[in-house]
């Protein structure tokens, strides 16, 4: 793609467009056509996406979309709103077909996270709240243009103004250690960032490493040692897994965060620190409080930065620019080259579709094996691990996903319909039950089960019985 579309957000005819808030937005991760490959497609109510955009290969008034790859139908799809928080895709009649989560389908609802499959395109739908527009361009540490990307940057960048005590959690892989870096950078220190993890020190040593010692403060102790804080002396002391620190540490832990000090352990007087603290962790410090393992006083002293980092699989948007940034590509030239333009478009739409319980983690080690694959060209998803494999066959429709189409279609999925699509027909049929009961095919008494196992109540199903 053109180095200066890279830097804008594009709407579904091209041409730039500034955010707006509560908007769909369209990622094309993959395609043969480099115009497009990367782009972001913001779609608002009052432009072409409003009665539905439609993509295809050939030049027509009707496309909102015109993507040139001979793998694409003249005007193969359309994408168009609903009444609700889901989208309408339809295939219109194309020769290659359009895959809702690997599926093939003729038409289906689709929401937030959507992986989509056009001929050898693959892009995925975010809907985007424009909560924090503005907060500054994706870096190495903290990759993505996402909306939760945008959020992270934003509290990192809220943070690096003061000097409180920052709390980065999340699930194991999710980047805190990056998340830490950016935060660092950001702050202007000129010290050092220094890290320490709270589960390899043995509690015997734990202060002697964190505050120092003086030389025979004990034994083994032959010289004196500054220790890890005053290391960090006017930069960054980062403390991993902190939830995992025992209840008489986290007291001294504590009270060098009230007081801004450290006593090398032997030592005679305490010495004043200039250092911003940073904790990460995967655990629920709340219930640890609740439980009893962890102090209240310390959490409350993160209260001001606790800074959340999602999980990859509510970012698949994000997902090859994370591989652009952990390990790039380069061509024989020299040039730096997009993963996807190396993978099948098919081994594209499997790694956004699995849900890689261990992050970052997980997904670099796939990354390599991928790698080892390149003599193959494009890499096809063949080569991908059983386990990746198995769960992409086993969920072949993401939860945000509600198939549409015959009576007969709608009774293969009879016992778990999908409440967002529930609620979605209810609006349509104005809460007509009976309708609703007819567009699936069922017995009235069938759709009572529904909305009590949806949680819709008679309150809400008024709401929508009078347009609401």
């Amino acid at each position: 793609m053109p180095a200066d579309l890279t830097d804008r957000v594009l709407n579904a005819t091209g041409s730039a467009t500034p955010a707006a808030s509560a908007v769909w937005r369209l990622h094309v991760i993959a395609s043969p056509d480099a115009k497009w490959r990367g782009a972001i497609l913001q779609m608002t109510r009052d432009g072409p996406f409003a009665d539905g955009t439609q993509i295809g290969r050939v030049p027509d008034a009707a496309l909102s979309l015109r993507i040139d790859d001979s793998t694409l139908s003249r005007r193969h799809v359309t994408i168009a709103r609903t009444s609700g928080e889901l989208l309408r895709v339809t295939d219109l009649g194309s020769s290659n077909g359009t895959f809702v989560a690997g599926q093939r389908i003729q038409e289906a609802l689709v929401g937030h996270g959507a992986v989509l499959r056009l001929g050898a395109n693959v892009l995925v739908l975010e809907r985007d709240a424009g909560l924090r527009p503005e907060c500054g361009e994706p870096t190495v540490d903290l990759p993505g243009r996402s909306e939760p990307a945008r959020l992270l940057r934003a509290a990192l960048e809220d943070a690096a103004h003061d000097s409180f005590p920052v709390l980065l959690h999340g699930e194991t892989g999710t980047g805190k250690e990056h998340a830490a870096h950016e935060l660092h950078v950001r702050s202007g220190r000129k010290g050092k960032l220094v890290r320490v993890n709270a589960t390899a020190i043995p509690e015997s040593l734990f202060e002697a490493e964190l505050f120092g010692h003086v030389a025979g403060a004990f034994t083994g102790a032959l010289a004196a040692r500054p220790g890890r804080v005053r290391e960090a002396q006017h930069g960054t002391l980062v403390l991993d897994e902190i939830g995992e620190l025992p209840l008489h540490l986290q007291a001294k832990l504590l009270r060098l965060l009230e007081e801004r000090t450290v006593r090398a352990v032997g030592g005679a007087k305490d010495e004043a620190i200039d250092v911003r603290f940073c904790a990460s962790t995967n655990a629920d410090l709340a219930a640890r409080v609740q439980d009893g393992r962890f102090r209240r006083d310390l959490l409350a002293r993160f209260h001001t930065h606790a800074i959340a980092l999602p999980p990859l699989r509510e970012r698949r948007m994000d997902l090859f620019q994370f591989a652009d940034a952990l390990l790039p590509l380069r061509d024989n030239a020299g040039k730096l080259v997009g993963w996807p333009t190396v993978l099948h478009e098919e081994t594209v739409e499997a790694l956004l579709l699995y849900d890689w319980p261990d992050n970052l983690r997980e997904f670099a080690a796939a990354l390599v094996h991928l790698r080892r694959h390149f003599g193959a060209q494009p890499v096809p998803r063949s080569v991908l691990s059983p386990t990746i494999l198995r769960q992409v066959v086993a969920k072949p429709e993401p939860e945000s996903t509600a198939r549409l189409g015959t009576a007969k279609q709608a009774q293969e999925h009879v016992e778990a319909p999908d409440p967002a699509a529930l609620r979605l027909a209810l609006q349509e049929e104005h809460g007509v039950l009976e309708n609703v009961a007819r567009r699936y095919g069922r017995h009235r008494k069938q759709v009572y089960r529904w909305l009590e196992q949806a949680g819709i109540d008679e309150a809400e199903l008024k709401r929508y019985r009078d347009g609401g």
